[in-house]
């Protein structure tokens, strides 16, 4: 086997796995919107699966690239190996890796930027809820707030 087909073929399985990977994310972002806590528990169960997965499948394509010669290089630079419609292919796959992997970032920091807002509304409640004893009174030390006299 070429060194372009044991490395093209690596690529087209590694290119499949972050299409999964997408998908993951994607549930992962649905499962937080539905602030149903079961789904979000699945998902973020499947995504510590992918994350397993992507570092198993880094470290196969490290030490792929290091028996081919192409220690230490990005996929960017291993094209630099290969001519005509080898490296067609090869530009190929690691447009759609690009694009995937965007993807996959952009999905992220949603996600990330929808539990950072709900988070800031459980600090902001649980702040309000502190000012209050259990019986529902304003603290002593806070008695004398405008804010905390007035009826909600």
């Amino acid at each position: 086997m070429s060194a372009f087909e044991e490395y093209y073929g690596f690529m087209e399985k590694f290119i499949s796995f972050y299409i999964e990977a997408q998908k993951c994310e994607l549930e992962k972002f649905d499962a937080l919107m539905s602030c149903e806590l079961p789904r979000i528990q699945d998902a973020m169960n499947n995504y510590q699966s992918v994350i397993k997965k992507a570092q198993s499948y880094e470290d196969e394509r490290i030490e792929l690239c290091k028996r081919l010669g192409f220690e230490n290089m990005a996929f960017s630079e291993v094209l630099r190996h290969f001519e005509g419609e080898e490296k067609t292919k090869l530009t190929e796959q690691k447009n759609r890796l690009t694009s995937i992997i965007k993807n996959i970032k952009y999905l992220n920091k949603r996600s990330m930027d929808f539990v950072n807002v709900q988070l800031g509304e459980i600090e902001q409640a649980a702040s309000i809820a502190s000012i209050y004893n259990t019986k529902g009174l304003a603290d002593s030390h806070l008695a004398n707030s405008n804010l905390l006299n007035k009826q909600i």
